[in-house]
């Protein structure tokens, strides 16, 4: 699915329109959108006029780009919405936990191990 490279214009006309004219972006042509802002140097609602955006839209855009938010990090490849992000962030915490259970688990037996054989050793010199 190797999308073809399109000069803003061309991105912006060919957006899927729905059937009252809203336009529909992909994640990817909305940070070309943003990125192309940015370095435009022009204010947003020159920006926006210029290519029949909406500035409320465009700013959300940003907002969202610069958050971090699904709509446009990729991580690996992968997009996590926020449920996913704090689902992963529990099941990391949880698994932490667990870890220093089994970590404080193999100290309390080598230390007890270790009890057991001192006790071992001194009944023999006794």
């Amino acid at each position: 699915m190797c999308e073809e490279i399109l000069t803003l214009p061309e991105l912006i006309k060919n957006a899927r329109v729905s059937r009252n004219g809203r336009k529909y972006f992909s994640s990817e042509q909305k940070a070309t959108i943003v990125n192309a802002w940015d370095q435009s140097g022009m204010s947003a609602a020159e920006f926006c006029r210029r290519h029949e955006l909406v500035v409320n839209v465009l700013y959300r855009w940003r907002k969202d780009a610069i958050r971090g938010a699904a709509m446009s990090i990729k991580h690996d490849g992968e997009l996590y919405t926020r449920a996913q992000m704090e689902a992963l962030r529990k099941e990391n915490e949880e698994l932490k936990k667990a870890l220093a259970e089994a970590e404080l688990d193999k100290r309390i037996l080598k230390k007890k191990l270790e009890l057991d054989a001192q006790k071992r050793g001194l009944k023999r010199f006794v």
